[in-house]
């Protein structure tokens, strides 16, 4: 072995430890250095899955409350009425007590004649009359007569109905003082129904033997 081939061989050997040292710091930099952790499909699967729960449940908190619905109650079997709206015009009108008033007669314009009034109501009246015939649905303007003396005139009336010998009629878009005046009639009218009720009740009432 020659001079060259030793020194070559002496650097080699020294270089070597070197190397060694090398390695050992890229291992101890590999072992320090931990790799940044990885998203798998699953786990993006399942972030997705999750974020699709929380939308929905979002979307289910702003839907609103379903309607209930109940089954329409039975006035007849309670025994009475359950109205929650205000009762209409057309209902009391229907439901309006008809009742008979002594000395009561209208004068029909059409007819050019005065007739006794057969019934009276907050909503109407009835008036003796047999022929001609009178249509439903006919306009007439009366004027209300009680004991020879005019309680309400140019009163427009509708004619309902015409049987049995009596004319009835609706009242249409009565005045203040028109109103005033058959509601003082019809509470005439109550005063002698009353009236002739106790009258009735005397003449039935049997003393005790």
């Amino acid at each position: 072995m020659g001079f060259l081939d030793f020194f070559t061989s002496l650097f080699s050997r020294r270089a070597k430890p070197k190397a060694k040292g090398g390695k050992k710091n890229a291992s101890k930099a590999k072992a320090t250095a931990r790799p940044a952790p990885r998203t798998t499909r699953s786990q993006s699967a399942s972030d997705e899955s999750i974020d699709l729960q929380v939308t929905k449940t979002k979307e289910k908190k702003r839907k609103k409350a379903a309607k209930v619905s109940a089954a329409p109650i039975d006035e007849k079997a309670l025994g009475f009425s359950i109205s929650l709206k205000t009762e209409d015009a057309q209902s009391k009108k229907r439901e309006a007590l008809r009742i008979r008033v002594d000395n009561l007669y209208v004068h029909v314009s059409r007819l050019n004649k005065r007739y006794p009034v057969t019934d009276i109501s907050a909503t109407g009246l009835g008036f003796a009359f047999e022929k001609p015939r009178i249509k439903a649905g006919v306009d007439l303007v009366v004027a209300i007569i009680l004991d020879g003396k005019v309680m309400a005139k140019d009163v427009q009336c509708k004619v309902r109905r015409h049987d049995r010998g009596s004319v009835g009629c609706a009242f249409v878009d009565l005045d203040r003082a028109q109103d005033d005046a058959v509601h003082a009639i019809v509470l005439r009218g109550q005063k002698e129904q009353a009236a002739r009720k106790a009258a009735q009740r005397d003449r039935d009432f049997k003393p005790p033997a």
